[in-house]
């Protein structure tokens, strides 16, 4: 059996006040998703995120919206993402005719550097950007950053906050003065729910317009999970402070291994060893991370937080390669 460690999922499902429902929404799958129940839903969004409810757009996970937003702003814009950033960021952004630059992150903090950024801003650019990192796991940006940047005229700022609740750092609140700002956040991470697909982007007028004649009908079992997710949001809290602990002892174990450990603001950690290709080693031994070559080189590796069963069969993995490769 594999141990999932490669793709930033909670490790177990949510509980049954959530699945239950899920499983009885599946009564009605012949059915188009009810106006009420997306309402509900965005509703809830609403409350949880502190924003008005018409500042909400649904879709079937962030990812879509990531490509629309993108389809939609680049047209006339040059493109500025992060190097490195999330997979979709990069490879979306490149699906484009438009003049696209990358931000190096460099080690051992990867932010961005703000001048070079401001430096590049001379023509209409649409900005990309996901904070806190993937697959660094750090917050690239500060508020002052981001209002530097806003301040510019033709700019569109796009911020990924799809670890927000690891993080606990936001920037949402800057859309109300800036019409320019959109904070894209998904239900896939913290609340466990990746199966179910559910992304939303909150924006002001300016950008919400674009997206008119452009929305997507979720699944109902989707919405259901949503809306009973946000309605329990005590699992959520509980698992945000699992992942914390095990951040810490896996952490330990493996600077005590001579591995070099980034800080991070997500449920993954960032890792560096003196051995090449390590992924693939631990491949081999039923433990899938993700390989982090093509994005920072072959000695990096991300691995999610699993389960304390699942995170020390990581450790021991990872302490025998290391070993055997000292041999």
């Amino acid at each position: 059996m594999k141990v999932r460690l490669n793709m930033n999922e909670m490790y177990k499902a949510p509980p049954k006040d959530i699945i239950n429902p899920v499983k009885e929404s599946i009564d009605q799958i012949n059915r188009y998703t009810p106006q009420k129940e997306v309402d509900i839903l965005i509703e809830h969004l609403s409350s949880y995120a502190k924003v008005p409810h018409e500042s909400i757009i649904l879709s079937s996970g962030s990812d879509l919206l990531i490509k629309e937003f993108i389809f939609l702003f680049s047209n006339t814009r040059q493109i500025i993402i992060a190097d490195p950033t999330f997979v979709v960021i990069n490879n979306s952004a490149q699906n484009t005719d438009s003049h696209l630059l990358k931000i190096k992150l460099n080690e051992p903090n990867y932010q961005i550097n703000i001048e070079s950024l401001i430096n590049e801003l001379v023509t209409p650019t649409l900005i990309v950007l996901d904070n806190p990192n993937n697959p660094t796991g750090s917050l690239i940006l500060t508020q002052k950053d981001i209002e530097t940047i806003l301040e510019h005229k033709n700019i569109i700022l796009l911020l990924d906050e799809a670890y927000y609740e690891f993080s606990k750092v936001s920037y949402v609140e800057l859309i109300d003065k800036y019409p320019n700002l959109a904070v894209l956040r998904t239900l896939s991470k913290s609340f466990g729910l990746a199966g179910s697909g559910i992304g939303y982007l909150i924006a002001g007028d300016l950008i919400r317009n674009k997206f008119q004649g452009l929305e997507i009908m979720l699944p109902y079992p989707s919405v259901i999970a949503g809306i009973k997710a946000l309605e329990n949001q005590n699992y959520m809290e509980d698992y945000i402070n699992e992942v914390e602990t095990e951040k810490r002892r896996i952490t330990k174990s493996a600077l005590n291994l001579g591995i070099i450990v980034y800080p991070s603001h997500t449920n993954f950690l960032l890792m560096k060893t003196e051995l090449h290709n390590i992924s693939e080693r631990l491949a081999e031994r039923g433990i899938l991370v993700h390989d982090a070559s093509n994005q920072l080189g072959s000695k990096y590796f991300r691995v999610t937080i699993g389960s304390k069963k699942e995170n020390d069969l990581f450790l021991d993995s990872l302490k025998n390669i290391i070993i055997n490769s000292r041999v």
